[in-house]
């Protein structure tokens, strides 16, 4: 879904699939525009260049600010074999259009805070209290990431730090809670995405059995194919962005802002 200045614009296609746009007025005497792209598929890049392409043209002396909540092939940010680094060539497309400034929430990793030109991170749109709840991280990455955001120091408020071991296919095969304080009940995990929830559910099965009767999970970003795992047979309550998410679900707490 894409956005001009809070208003959607319409991506449709002529009958052998190829894009069919109107075009778009804007106000002459703005000095600024504002676009928000919220990923739903590949086919939107080419509709957002296009977009870009047509507002230069138009309107030469125009800034234009990109807000990407959710920034598509961040997970695909470094070399790895038999696979092509797409977020290094999907960030040279966003500088080559030359916006202002590109407002991102939540990247994955610094690699696409490094690759993206002019890229500000934008503060997340909730906040979840704790309620005497100990923080989780489901991994030493996110523990790294969060833990500084949240003021945890291991030495003033303990937090869980999960280890996962994979098996040859890739699966999880053994998970370790790190930090562990027995008699703890109520868990919160923060990451930054979630797909399928196969991390999420290791780690809130090991919980269980050490006797944490509440967990609940806090991610910047959900894939709709969060309905398709066993998250909600095993995690109390999901809170996430519309960033990409458009499922609901009665445990599924979404935070309405970049798709209103």
């Amino acid at each position: 879904m894409i956005k001009i200045d809070n208003k959607e614009i319409q991506r449709d296609v002529f009958g052998d699939g190829t894009l069919k746009c109107n075009v778009v007025v804007l106000e002459r005497e703005k000095t600024f525009v504002n676009i928000t792209w919220c990923y739903d598929d590949d086919g939107e890049l080419f509709f957002l260049w296009c977009l870009v392409r047509h507002i230069r043209e138009q309107y030469p002396d125009m800034k234009i600010n990109l807000a990407l909540p959710y920034i598509p092939n961040a997970r695909q940010d470094r070399k790895v074999s038999n696979r092509i680094f797409t977020l290094k060539y999907f960030a040279e497309v966003i500088n080559d259009m030359g916006f202002n400034k590109v407002f991102v929430l939540d990247p994955h990793s610094d690699v696409s805070l490094a690759l993206i030109d002019r890229v500000e991170e934008m503060e997340l749109p909730f906040q979840v209290a704790p309620n005497g709840a100990t923080y989780m991280f489901p991994d030493a990455g996110a523990a790294k990431k969060y833990s500084p955001h949240y003021h945890l120091e291991p030495t003033d408020n303990p937090f869980i730090i999960g280890n996962k071991h994979r098996n040859a296919e890739g699966r999880i095969c053994e998970y370790e809670l790190l930090n562990f304080t027995e008699g703890t009940r109520r868990v919160i995990i923060r990451d930054d995405i979630c797909s399928y929830g196969g991390t999420f559910v290791a780690a809130a099965k090991e919980l269980r059995k050490r006797g944490v009767e509440d967990i609940t999970l806090i991610i910047s970003h959900c894939e709709n194919n969060i309905l398709k795992g066993e998250i909600f047979n095993n995690i109390d309550r999901v809170f996430t962005t519309d960033s990409i998410c458009t499922v609901e679900h009665p445990k599924l707490i979404v935070t309405k802002k970049y798709r209103n």
